[in-house]
């Protein structure tokens, strides 16, 4: 009950709506930034594929996750030390004081949106970007099968030339008005030697179904086996350099086949960076690692610990968001406070991740003690200078009420 009073006493309503307005608008702000930095290398990708708009606006929409866990920690410091500083600015914060608002709800509304940003950087970084990872992936995959599969079933007036997986495809236009499709020639070299070589007269793929499954018809289908070596001096096949057996006429045939006989094989089971946060294998179990008995242990990866550090970052930059506002209140602090602070905070992301990177790999033992030990060299300076220049924070500097 005494946190939902907290919650809506006039003090933290105020701040928090102006946290708020300001962090969406930043994470919006550094979400474009990136897009617009991906966009030109995403599309000549998308173009090089054969995609569509569509699928350009897939792929970007299944990036844009993986920024979010980077800018938390850097909006959150600027969202509130903004809405901190023109409060103060504005005198708002002086007539909150005067109707017995405590400043020290400024700091706890700072530790509620660290907790919550606690919370969703681990959301996004456990579970929202490894997800957004393997169903972009996927549908790379997916873009390039079916931009081959639109080329060699719709030739138009020009003759369409794939080589993949050693295989070589031609598709080339219709020269007979009753046919709905061309002539569909492939060769495929054998590692000793030998050669398949097929050929089709009017022939569709229908497909894909949910197996990612096609099937193709052909019309006048033909196929001819052989080897490289020296022509037969007699026989039926005198004069044929090679050739294992006659050739294969068939009127008419259906054949099933899936993307992968056609394209690089797509593996479906998540890699590494793809595994959600408690999925098996994933960044907080880990590999199996023998023990020394024969038993098996698993072990937080590398990834989990630079996951838990930017989480714990977000609750370090809202409490220097606090100190900050209060080093805004000094005459030095008026240009140094923001940038000092934005600095402290990339700072703070580069070494924590970095440290508890390697600490993670050395087992609980050292890893759990070194994050405590970030978060009390984090919180514990912004905290006891915050309480130190509690004024500060509320009453705006000479000449700027």
């Amino acid at each position: 009950m005494a946190i939902i009073q907290r919650l809506h006493s006039p003090m933290t309503r105020l701040l928090t709506q102006r946290a708020l307005r300001t962090i969406v608008a930043f994470l919006v702000l550094i979400e474009s930034i990136f897009i617009a930095d991906i966009f030109t290398s995403t599309l000549e990708q998308v173009l090089r594929e054969g995609g569509r708009a569509i699928d350009l606006l897939t792929i970007l929409l299944l990036k844009s996750p993986e920024i979010v866990d980077f800018a938390l920690p850097l909006v959150l410091f600027l969202g509130l030390y903004l809405a901190i500083t023109r409060a103060r600015d504005a005198n708002e914060l002086v007539i909150c004081a005067a109707a017995a608002e405590p400043w020290t709800r400024i700091p706890r509304l700072a530790m509620y949106f660290g907790g919550a940003g606690f919370a969703l950087s681990f959301l996004f970084s456990g579970l929202i970007t490894p997800m957004a990872s393997y169903a972009e992936r996927l549908s790379l995959y997916d873009m390039r099968a079916r931009t081959l599969i639109a080329e060699l079933s719709n030739p138009a007036d020009v003759r369409r030339v794939r080589e993949v997986n050693g295989r070589t495809f031609i598709a080339s236009p219709s020269d007979d008005p009753d046919a709905q499709y061309g002539d569909l020639f492939v060769y495929r070299p054998g590692p000793d030697g030998s050669w398949i070589v097929a050929q089709a007269t009017d022939w569709e793929i229908a497909g894909p179904d949910e197996a990612r499954d096609y099937v193709v018809r052909l019309q006048e289908f033909r196929e001819i086996r052989g080897r490289s070596g020296t022509a037969p001096t007699t026989g039926a096949t005198a004069g044929v350099p090679g050739l294992d057996f006659a050739r294969i006429n068939v009127r008419s045939m259906e054949m099933a086949f899936s993307a992968d006989d056609v394209i690089e094989t797509v593996d479906e089971s998540p890699r590494a960076t793809e595994r959600a946060l408690f999925q098996t294998d994933g960044p907080l179990w880990g590999e199996p690692i023998p023990r020394s008995d024969g038993s098996l242990m698993t072990r937080p990866t590398r990834r989990f610990g630079e996951m838990l550090a930017r989480a714990i970052l977000c609750p370090v930059a809202a409490a220097m968001a606090v100190a900050a506002a209060a080093f805004s209140g000094t005459r030095r602090g008026r240009w140094l406070a923001l940038p000092g602070g934005l600095l402290l905070v990339l700072a703070g992301d580069v070494g924590s991740r970095a440290i508890l990177g390697d600490a993670v790999v050395l087992g609980y033992v050292r890893f759990w003690p070194a994050a405590i030990a970030i978060v009390a060299m984090g919180l514990a300076p912004a905290l006891g200078y915050a309480w130190l220049r509690a004024e500060q924070i509320v009453v705006p500097a000479r000449g700027r009420a």
